[in-house]
């Protein structure tokens, strides 16, 4: 009875270190990174990224409000809360990203936004310690 109540136990702890490992986490939730987009001309900026949105912050303020998720390839999708872009709510943007050297690039996929996409596309953004916006 020893024998089968161990491997039960031994089972059950299996079973659930292998549900824990594959639950992805995401890489960007409460971040934030700093670099230069074109907003319609260079500008100095950061991403803050919470949990499920993230703020477009210019001289300290919030001038984007985006929603973003992850599609089933890891693709970085973004849809228009609220904000001063002429982009649409219903225009979502499909971003390939990529996070090396603390440094987070957005390499545009589609974008039916087109100001969205000429201003993030190939920029890269150094990581900063959050709470550190303007």
């Amino acid at each position: 009875m020893k024998t089968i109540t161990n491997s039960l136990i031994a089972v059950l702890f299996l079973s659930s270190l292998f549900c824990f490992s594959q639950q992805t986490t995401n890489p960007l939730a409460n971040t934030q990174w700093k670099g230069v987009a074109n907003i319609p001309t260079p500008a100095e900026v950061i991403f803050k990224f919470n949990t499920d949105d993230l703020d477009l912050l210019y001289q300290g303020n919030v001038i984007e409000k985006m929603k973003y998720s992850f599609t089933d390839q890891g693709v970085l999708k973004l849809v228009k809360i609220e904000g001063n872009s002429p982009c649409d709510s219903r225009e979502e943007g499909l971003y390939k990203y990529q996070i090396a050297n603390d440094t987070l690039i957005f390499t545009i996929i589609n974008d039916n936004c087109g100001e969205r996409e000429s201003a993030f596309d190939g920029n890269g953004y150094k990581k900063e310690a959050v709470g550190m916006a303007e």
